[in-house]
């Protein structure tokens, strides 16, 4: 018989709002260091768009920077409590029809 793992919805919300915090910040500072380079490395992950046309370099402000971050933390620690909270009903619902 497996133990049956939850997602806790808060824990699994805060983990990704601040995993994505983390990697909002990682981008940033590419950005700033490296524009050019931060570019062709993020073009390659939209299959063919072109992001040099749309780029226009600005110079990202402190504020800008902590406002952008608490947006990224807010929006991804509600997926994740979104997240945890339907892995545990589509547990509940699997382990009620016997499948796990």
């Amino acid at each position: 018989m497996k133990k049956e793992t939850l997602h806790y919805a808060h824990p699994t919300g805060l983990a990704l709002g601040l995993t994505a915090g983390l990697i909002y910040t990682l981008c940033a500072a590419f950005i700033a260091v490296a524009p050019t380079t931060a570019l062709r490395f993020f073009s390659g992950w939209l299959h063919g768009i072109d992001l040099a046309k749309v780029f226009m370099p600005t110079l990202i402000t402190l504020g800008g920077f902590f406002k952008g971050l608490l947006e990224v933390i807010i929006f991804f620690y509600i997926a994740g409590v979104i997240y945890g909270w339907l892995y545990n009903k589509c547990a509940a619902h699997c382990k009620r029809h016997g499948w796990i």
